[in-house]
């Protein structure tokens, strides 16, 4: 119930972070759409304040409409008729104005274009009805009355409306990279200390287990020696109508005598004594020992490691027989042993039993924790133990098309005798 729990637990934590998360990035989004907004309407409002000062500059004569173009940072300008005709041209405006590049409009307005790639300019044309210009007063001409034009248009510099934008882009940009870097940092944190506390429990549940078996053990040890004792002295004595009973009971206290061994196994020096051990040839051994069909697939040899020769036994026989154990259809079971570019060797194997829940994969390890009717719960504790002790790792994980594979990682002994970490 606990690992459930802890499992929710985690799970919420990491909801919460995504959720934080999200809504942060939502606002830094929201907050970035109002950026452009505000950027949009000081350029439109620039734009009609410029159409508003050139409008009463050109009644006031071409002299004051070109010092107001100058004062307002125009580029070009251009009075044009409604079929483009150019009355009067400034800068860089066009000498007859392409009228598709702009947009339609059945009354007033100014309308600010897409950037100019091309010219590097931000443009605008306005169409004003009805007149509002004396054009006599600005435009010389001797070929006799004018036609009011219909159409302003001027064009600006784009580097300061380029330059707020490219300040808002790099702003978002590194607002979204700042929470982004945070929510790694938090998930990874949430994670470690997932960790730190599944370390602090397994550490605590070793101490107290420990503690506990050490007493066990030790009161255990005494009585067991006396019922070996008066067993032997039973079977000599008894009749053979008794001896079924008799073997029964011999049985269960050889169940008894190996568990405290192995008590004692997981509560001594785990390193052992440590030498270079082939593991080809240790899998070789064992495989011969069982009567189940064991596929071993091992294309390097030998596959030296550092390691005390009795614990490396332990630990490949504890997997053989919990993956023979776990196949009741009496399909074979796959052993395979492969190193990596990092000079560790891996032991995979791979059964086609029942499986494991992913409820049970993380206490599996646990001392006397089992799944099995007849299992003690201390053979993976004491492998696991012995593979870290050899600067190892193990793990437990379902099988493809069902089952279990054991997975063993073990750096791999250099000349000297020690492991290559």
């Amino acid at each position: 119930m606990k690992g459930k729990a802890d499992d929710k637990g985690q799970l919420f934590g990491n909801v919460v972070i995504t959720l934080c998360f999200a809504a942060l990035l939502m606002l830094v989004l929201i907050l970035s759409a109002l950026l452009v907004s505000t950027e949009r309407l000081h350029l439109e409002n620039y734009v009609e304040r410029t159409y508003s000062n050139l409008i009463m500059a050109m009644n006031q004569g071409e002299t004051q409409l070109i010092r107001t173009l100058e004062d307002e940072g125009v580029l070009g300008f251009g009075y044009y008729s409604n079929s483009g005709y150019p009355y009067y041209v400034w800068g860089n405006a066009y000498q007859r104005l392409p009228l598709t590049s702009f947009p339609e409009s059945s009354g007033r307005g100014s309308y600010i274009s897409s950037y100019n790639e091309e010219r590097e300019v931000i443009e605008s044309v306005r169409y004003i009805y009805p007149p509002g210009v004396d054009p006599d007063r600005f435009l010389r001409s001797g070929e006799g009355p004018l036609v009011f034009p219909d159409i302003i248009y001027i064009s600006f510099d784009s580097s300061s409306a380029e330059a707020a934008m490219r300040l808002i882009v790099i702003t978002i940009a590194a607002a979204i990279a700042v929470l982004s870097v945070l929510y790694i940092v938090a998930m990874m944190s949430f994670r470690q200390n997932a960790e730190y506390r599944e370390t602090l429990r397994r550490q605590e549940n070793l101490v107290s287990m420990g503690q506990a078996a050490r007493t066990l053990t030790h009161e255990i040890k005494n009585p067991l020696s006396a019922i070996k004792l008066q067993l032997a002295l039973l079977k000599r004595e008894s009749p053979p109508e008794l001896m079924d009973d008799i073997a029964l009971i011999d049985s269960e206290t050889r169940r008894l005598v190996a568990l405290t061994d192995k008590v004692s196994d997981f509560l001594r020096n785990p390193r052992g004594n440590p030498a270079n051990a082939d593991l080809v040839e240790t899998m070789r051994k064992l495989v011969q020992v069982f009567s189940h069909q064991i596929e071993l697939v091992a294309d390097i040899e030998p596959a030296v490691v550092y390691f005390d020769a009795d614990r490396l036994r332990s630990v490949l026989e504890n997997l053989l027989k919990n993956a023979v154990e776990a196949t009741e259809d009496g399909s074979p079971v796959e052993c395979e042993i492969t190193i990596d570019k990092r000079k560790q060797y891996h032991v995979y194997v791979r059964d086609r039993g029942i499986g494991i829940d992913a409820g049970e994969i993380r206490k599996i390890f646990d001392p006397f924790y089992t799944t099995k009717i007849n299992g003690s719960g201390i053979g993976l504790a004491i492998t696991r133990q012995f593979v870290e002790a050899a600067g190892g790792s193990i793990s437990l994980y379902p099988r493809i098309g069902g089952g279990t594979v054991a997975e063993i990682v073990i750096p791999a002994a250099d000349n000297t005798g020690r492991s290559i970490q």
